[in-house]
């Protein structure tokens, strides 16, 4: 399991911007390819993709870290 939120702030603290890289490529690839049919969730399977719990949290916000 995994925690996109978390990994987005973590992104946003790297200096490297290929770090940062290597951190959002599977949230965005989870994105693409998700076949669940629920808004966004922060809180997902690394292997299926598939939602485990949590939909549209507002702790999805950490997504735009990496703006600031």
């Amino acid at each position: 399991y995994t925690k996109s939120d978390w990994i987005c702030w973590t992104a946003r603290m790297a200096d490297d911007a290929a770090v940062r890289t290597v951190l959002i490529a599977p949230i965005a690839k989870e994105l693409r390819e998700t076949t669940s049919r629920v808004p966004f969730s922060d809180w997902y399977d690394t292997k299926t993709g598939r939602y485990v719990a949590f939909i549209a949290r507002s702790v999805q916000g950490g997504i735009f870290a990496l703006m600031l």
